[in-house]
This record gives structure tokens, C-alpha cells and sequence, in this order.
């Protein structure tokens, strides 16, 4: 994601990613956080901000199983300043492994 800097003096923002699972065959919080980075951006610039989203974030714990599994099917992303301050949504699809 792009993030400008509309201030006069150069600053930091934290990017922050959340996943959702609607519809999950699992149980799972409402969204959960999925990584994060910092960008830095001069006075009037932009600075591109590249979030990994680790596998192990789209994993649960299966007692069927007796292992850490992914559920197949669409993920809604969230990406933003906070959990309660996201300014952007997509969603991506994992195939089933």
C-alpha cells in the first residue's frame, strides 16, 4: 500500500494487516491480526508500505487432524493504521493444500 505524508515534517506510520474468515467452519475471532511494518515518508512524500502475511497466520489448530491446518476458501484482509482505524479491504483465496 501507498501511504503520504500530508504533514510538514517528515514522519513514521505503522501499516497493519487483519484477517477474517466469514463464514468459518473453524472458530475464530471476528479479525486477527496478521503482521505489520513501519514506512518513513519526508514532508509531502509518499513511501510504500509491503506488509508479509505469514502462512502461519492463516492457520488453526485441527483436534481431527492432531496439527496446525489451514481452512481453504476466501480470507477478507484489512489493512490500516489500527484494527479500529482500517482504510482498506480485499480479499484473497487459499486453495486447499
Amino acid at each position: 500500500m501507498t501511504v503520504r505524508n500530508t504533514g510538514t515534517r517528515a514522519g513514521r506510520e505503522v501499516v497493519q494487516v487483519y484477517l477474517a474468515r466469514p463464514g468459518s467452519a473453524v472458530e475464530r475471532p471476528v479479525r486477527w491480526f496478521a503482521g505489520y511494518t513501519a514506512v518513513r515518508a519526508a514532508a509531502g512524500r509518499t513511501a510504500s508500505a509491503e506488509v508479509v502475511v505469514r502462512p502461519s497466520a492463516l492457520r488453526h489448530w485441527s483436534e481431527a487432524d492432531h496439527g496446525w491446518t489451514t481452512e481453504p476458501g476466501p480470507y477478507r484482509l484489512m489493512v490500516g493504521r489500527s484494527a479500529g482505524d482500517t482504510r482498506w479491504e480485499g480479499t484473497v483465496t487459499v486453495s486447499g493444500l
